[in-house]
């Protein structure tokens, strides 16, 4: 048994380190913190027997040399060692643990580069070079005791009782408690057993998903047909009725530029139109005055690449982290293909790597004929400073402009992605901002530099419009991708909870000279409807996916859902002046009235109970229908199919 205790120690002992240094911070002193330290030393110990039982297991049955046997574990074993100090510095600086979604990025590291640089990743790099060779001295030191070592009731009732109390811990901890102190690599492991059990309840649902898809997202207003009820949320649409809430002077045919431009980190908190305390958009505000103003208007999720989906395609990114939604592959149907239909030429314009995430593949097999980043900017901006996200945004707007200005002859639609309010703020060195109050936090201050230069770089673009005369035939359509919270409910990082900023973001469409009445709608909405609304404004038809509405069009209250799978599993709902949010990993249930409350810091759902649980049940059934959407495949029909038909005749009556 000396050895084996020997043997655990050594393994464990980065874990544990990182334990009592870092994942216990910040924890209040109560019993759960106790027993979470003992839970946590039990997991620590148990991820160490696993990797002995597998060797002693691997030694008994498989004729392997013992050479190749020892740097096999050795490097396996470095590599846990190299994911536990990434966690460690992971939850140190934000908060969040290595989730396996997070493994997407892997391929992107370099991306990263700035903000780590930012967080002082360089910190952490003496400790990560222990961690990675303490493996190699502990095979060494206990090699030859190893192999001798067989399967014996003594360690392996040792074993047991780690085990027994590693998942005894981790199901009585209070949940959120555990996400923040479980070792990283059990977590993953409860995570894979959580997910068979999902496979194996999915099976089992026998919910009719088209009746789902009818019962929460019917649209009153629009005309529409559906081909195949085994996919609920392919359809055809014709067309749009019922009483405009705005107009927007396009003529019949008339085929004006149109602009998607997403702002990177935008949130509604911060702009002065929308009643910010500290204000820092000027130029926004001086548009939104002449153009039409969403107030409440929500991203769908928290990430880029989910703002993607939702904002083009109609459809929510997937619901449980897996990143589905992001995959080039994935078959959506949305504004681009529409466009392309109707005539435009189609174009993504970003001044990032457009190798991160894998949009150049994505945005290729969607619909866009040019796709164009970073690497293709910085030929006409050499002397521009070139950060690990990209180019200042003053280049994508010059390049935008004068993108537009070569083809303006046919019609165009372009998606712009800014970067430079992305972590770590990094502001082009001749850019003076505003002075802001002393008292404001330098990570705030950054971001409020940032903000404010991006919202220079959309007057850039209107005027560089305006110079080449393509702004009064140019529909544009600015709205930020996802928010960021700045100290609110003790968060900084975007990818923790749903509160109001992390996803409200403001949304508004110009058109010079065609919008004769300007307006600011109050009706809350989310991305999800810019599918129905750009085919409204521009009299498109075709099939899509969109589960939205014409923001075009009055219409009753209703539920506007968005959700979070990363760290607690956040979904939630806006209906009327309430904002429902519900916590999946703890089962808790936060209901807040924003008119009273635009904070969210009094949860009134104990008071609500009725009003709690029916929205519950809403945000439940949207999880569980994207959760199988996704999982079984069943967006669209066969592509080549879809693509090559526009008339709702067309009937697909069976699954491909």
């Amino acid at each position: 048994m000396t050895i084996v205790w020997t043997f655990l120690f050594l393994i464990a002992l980065p874990s544990l380190c990182v334990r009592f240094s870092i994942l216990h911070r910040n924890q209040p002193a109560r019993m759960s913190l106790l027993i979470s330290y003992f839970t946590g030393v039990c997991q620590d110990l148990f991820i160490a027997f696993q990797q002995l039982f597998l060797l002693v297991l691997l030694q008994s049955i498989l004729p392997i040399n013992p050479a190749y046997l020892f740097w096999i574990f050795v490097v396996c074993s470095s590599l846990l060692q190299m994911h536990l100090i990434f966690d460690a510095f992971l939850h140190r600086k934000t908060a969040i643990r290595m989730e396996i979604s997070f493994f997407s990025l892997f391929n992107d590291a370099w991306c990263f580069w700035d903000s780590a640089k930012e967080k002082k990743v360089w910190r952490f790099l003496p400790g990560a070079l222990v961690f990675l060779l303490l493996p190699v001295y502990t095979y060494w030191h206990c090699w030859r005791d190893l192999q001798s070592l067989t399967f014996e009731a003594e360690w392996l009732r040792l074993g047991g009782v780690l085990t027994l109390f590693a998942i005894l811990g981790h199901a009585f901890l209070p949940k959120k408690m555990a996400y923040a102190t479980d070792h990283i690599v059990f977590q993953h492991e409860v995570w894979f057993v959580r997910k068979l059990f999902r496979f194996i309840k999915r099976k089992n649902d026998q919910t009719d998903l088209s009746y789902l898809a009818r019962a929460r997202f019917h649209n009153e207003n629009e005309k529409m047909h559906a081909p195949s009820s085994e996919y609920p949320l392919f359809k055809y649409t014709q067309g749009f009725g019922g009483k405009k809430a705005f107009d927007i002077q396009v003529g019949e045919d008339e085929r004006p530029h149109v602009i998607f431009l997403f702002l990177e980190s935008f949130r509604s908190q911060n702009v002065g139109a929308l009643g910010a305390e500290r204000g820092v958009t000027p130029h926004f505000d001086r548009l939104s005055k002449e153009g039409v103003l969403f107030t409440d208007f929500y991203a769908n999720s928290v990430r880029t690449s989910r703002s993607v989906v939702s904002s083009l395609f109609g459809i929510p990114s997937d619901v449980d982290g897996s990143e589905a939604a992001a995959q080039a592959k994935a078959p959506f149907i949305g504004i681009p293909q529409l466009m392309q239909e109707a005539g435009y030429q189609t174009s993504y314009l970003h001044n990032g790597p457009i190798e991160f995430e894998k949009q150049d593949a994505f945005f290729d097999l969607h619909g866009y004929d040019a796709i164009h980043g970073r690497d293709t900017m910085m030929k006409s901006f050499p002397k521009a400073h070139n950060s690990s996200w990209g180019l200042p945004d003053e280049c994508l707007m010059h390049y935008a402009a004068d993108f537009l200005d070569d083809r303006q002859d046919s019609p165009q639609f372009l998606t712009l992605f800014s970067i430079t309010n992305h972590h770590p703020w990094n502001l082009p060195t001749h850019y003076q901002p505003p002075s802001f109050p002393p008292e404001i936090s330098r990570i705030y201050r950054k971001y409020l530099n940032t903000f404010h230069y991006t919202d220079a770089c959309l007057g850039l673009l209107v005027e560089l419009l305006e110079e080449k005369g393509l702004l009064e035939n140019t529909l544009l359509f600015v709205l930020g991708d996802h928010g960021y919270p700045m100290g609110e409910h003790n968060n900084f990082v975007e990818q923790r909870y749903l509160y109001e900023e992390n996803i409200r973001v403001p949304l508004m469409v110009y058109g010079k000279g065609r919008i004769l009445e300007p307006k600011r709608i109050k009706a809350p909405c989310s991305q999800l409807d810019l599918v129905p609304t750009v085919m409204d404004i521009l009299g498109l038809h075709g099939f899509n996916l969109s589960i939205g509405n014409s923001l075009m069009r009055e219409c009753g209250e209703r539920p506007i859902f968005f959700h979070n799978p990363y760290v607690f599993k956040n979904f939630g709902c806006r209906v009327g002046k309430y904002k429902f949010i519900y916590t999946r990993i703890s089962q808790e249930l936060e209901l807040y009235n924003l008119e009273k409350d635009p904070g969210e810091k009094e949860n009134i759902a104990s008071e609500n109970s009725e009003l709690a649980h029916q929205l519950l049940q809403s945000v439940k059934d949207y999880e569980r229908l994207f959760h199988r959407l996704y999982a079984e495949k069943r967006i669209v029909p066969d592509e080549n199919a879809v693509l090559s038909t526009n008339t709702p005749e067309y009937n697909l009556s069976a699954p491909v």
